[in-house]
């Protein structure tokens, strides 16, 4: 295509948008024109009246009668017209056809004036001439002020009503009268040159308020659009959230079996040769678990479901347990842990700031190699500074905010999943926002990377030496422990028998709140403990067949639910409920805890109206699901 064509085309595309600014100008000129018409009209109308009054003597009676019905006549028509206008909103398809109409009118308006005029004025009658002059003048001047804008309909108003007067004054004998016309003809050459600059200033005005218009109609629509984009990628994340919350949910049910038939399988096979490749299956079961629990925290986080409860603790029984629980995995790499205590009091939740530590302390021994992990303790601008340093690979500083976002994993391009799928510090971040402290992370001394936690300091006088949460439970021995378990999935069922049964609870399992009634009914016993998934088949939840079997028994049976869900809202629903709560797939040692407090206590809350959490429940897995931390 020639660069001539290219101009054709472009000049095409164009002229829409440029015909449409030119009808927008036009419709806003003869509004203008409209607003001040009423005016011009009223006032020509009483010109017309004085001129009929002071013009007795000089003109017949039948000629200015005559004349100023006709000025009457177009001035009825001129404000019935009016009146039809400002009822029927102009637009692009009549404003030219009524700026003509009302051109063809002002024209005839000012022909009426410029007849009598020629006609009025006299060489013997000075004064009347006068008044005439004046009177026409006046006129011209008012049009200058009110319809200039339209130049066609201003030119044709003040030529018909100057020059016929300017030409009588021309035709007399005297020189004076000469002059006169002289003045008149330059009157109207300075009125023009005057009404160009005014004409320009109405111009302006319109086009900017229709520049602004355009602007504002162009800021609408893209707020419509921005409006549109957003409600689109909500509308995608329900969608996400709930696709995610089914599969979850989908698949935690044939993990969770699958987590406890292993566990039964292991004991099953303690002192067989087919240890080692239990272990093997527990240990990549256990794998994906940790990755269905990284995704269950960020639901979790996400939906708000999370009670913050702070505390007056000492931080070096929490740093203590740390250290009690990551010596080992160190020593597997043959790193070096040392943590630092100190007699710190810090303020804050006990249960949600162990995990975040726990998150970075696996983290760091993850990406260490060689030397090691430390954790140490100093205190600055009021705060107590927990740093988490390795001797690892390190942080480049580009990325030390990226490494904060979901699925961000330095040096992982292969997706290694022995080095975890890129939650963990996504979690300390989420984590971090919701205690109000601060982490960041920059470069240690050593080489590798270092993680700061900004904790607030606590008063000494009101803290317990351990962190609520921490303390032992009595003793996790479940022998003989009735146990009802209530699944709509008769394999988790089944899964869960097996493994308490090699425990040494006695297990009755059921589909059902009926069908577990009934059992109950049938064998005319109590259970200790109820374990039952909330979600169950006809809209039945744990929580309602839970309610029914204790006014049904007329007790407060301890009762834990089950759960693959990971929907927030759903999460809220569960919290509220009050019990114990564990996610499929669960660990079974965090089973059997929850089932020998049970045991222990007989009497586990059965509602949560105060909004406190039960000893030891924060709403997540009793012993954290945020185990493992993933840079």
């Amino acid at each position: 295509m020639s660069p001539t064509d290219e101009k054709l085309l472009l000049a095409r595309e164009r002229r829409p948008v440029h015909q449409q600014r030119e009808q927008g100008n036009q419709i806003d000129k003869f509004v203008l024109l409209c607003s001040n018409l009423v005016w011009i009209i009223s006032g020509s109308v009483l010109a017309a009246l004085a001129l009929f009054t002071a013009l007795q003597e000089q003109l017949p009676l039948q000629f200015r009668l005559t004349w100023l019905v006709t000025v009457l006549a177009i001035s009825v028509v001129r404000f019935r017209f009016l009146r039809h206008w400002n009822q029927v909103p102009t637009t692009s398809a009549n404003v030219q056809r009524r700026i003509l109409l009302a051109t063809v009118l002002s024209c005839s308006f000012a022909c009426c004036f410029g007849i009598i005029s020629y006609f009025a004025v006299s060489e013997n009658d000075p004064l009347g001439n006068l008044l005439v002059v004046m009177m026409v003048t006046g006129l011209v001047a008012s049009a200058t002020a009110a319809v200039v804008h339209l130049l066609p309909m201003y030119l044709l108003y003040i030529f018909p009503i100057m020059l016929p007067v300017a030409y009588r004054f021309y035709t007399f004998e005297q020189v004076g009268y000469h002059w006169i016309a002289g003045l008149i003809v330059l009157y109207l050459f300075i009125t023009l040159g005057i009404s160009r600059s005014i004409r320009g200033s109405i111009m302006h005005s319109i086009n900017m308020r229709y520049q602004n218009q355009n602007l504002l109609n162009s800021l609408r629509e893209e707020k419509q659009r921005a409006e549109d984009a957003l409600e689109l990628a909500e509308q995608a994340n329900r969608a996400k959230s709930k696709f995610l919350a089914a599969a979850s949910h989908d698949l935690r049910q044939p993990l969770h079996s699958l987590r406890l038939f292993t566990a039964t399988l292991e004991l099953q096979t303690r002192n067989t040769q087919h240890k080692t490749l239990v272990s093997q299956i527990d240990s990549s079961v256990k794998s994906l678990e940790d990755l269905f629990n990284a995704l269950l925290d960020i639901s979790k986080l996400d939906a708000g479901t999370l009670s913050v409860e702070k505390r007056h603790f000492y931080l070096d029984s929490l740093l203590a347990q740390i250290e009690g629980e990551f010596k080992p995995l160190a020593g597997e790499k043959q790193l070096y842990l040392d943590v630092e205590l100190a007699d710190h009091v810090i303020f804050t939740d006990a249960l949600l700031l162990e995990r975040l530590i726990r998150n970075l302390a696996s983290n760091a021994i993850r990406y260490t190699e060689n030397g090691g992990v430390t954790l140490s303790t100093s205190v600055e601008d009021g705060r107590v500074w927990l740093s988490i340093e390795d001797t690892g690979v390190g942080i480049p500083e580009a990325d030390r905010q990226r490494i904060f976002e979901e699925f961000v994993q330095l040096g992982n391009v292969e997706r290694d999943r022995n080095q975890g799928i890129g939650l963990g510090l996504s979690i300390v971040k989420r984590l971090a926002l919701l205690l109000g402290v601060e982490v960041r992370a920059d470069a240690a001394p050593s080489g590798g990377a270092r993680f700061l936690v900004g904790l607030p300091l606590g008063d000494r006088s009101k803290c317990q030496y351990l962190p609520v949460g921490f303390v032992e439970t009595p003793g996790e021995h479940v022998d003989s422990l009735f146990v009802l378990v209530i699944d709509d999935e008769e394999e988790v069922c089944l899964a869960i028998e097996g493994l308490l049964e090699t425990w040494g609870c006695i297990v009755m399992t059921a589909t059902s709140g009926s069908a577990a009634l009934q059992q109950l009914d049938e064998i005319g016993e109590m259970p200790d403990v109820i374990v039952s998934d909330y979600r169950l088949r006809h809209g039945e939840t744990g929580g309602d067949v839970i309610h029914r079997i204790r006014e049904h028994l007329q007790t407060d049976v301890p009762a834990i639910i089950l759960t693959g869900d990971i929907a927030p809202d759903r999460l809220k629903d569960i919290k509220l409920l009050g019990y114990p709560m564990l996610h499929k797939p669960c660990e079974p040692a965090v089973l059997r805890k929850l089932l020998a407090n049970a045991a222990a206590s007989r009497a586990l809350p059965a509602s949560n109206d105060s909004g406190e959490r039960p000893p030891g429940h924060d709403g997540m897995e009793e012993g954290g699901s945020m185990r493992v931390g993933e840079r």
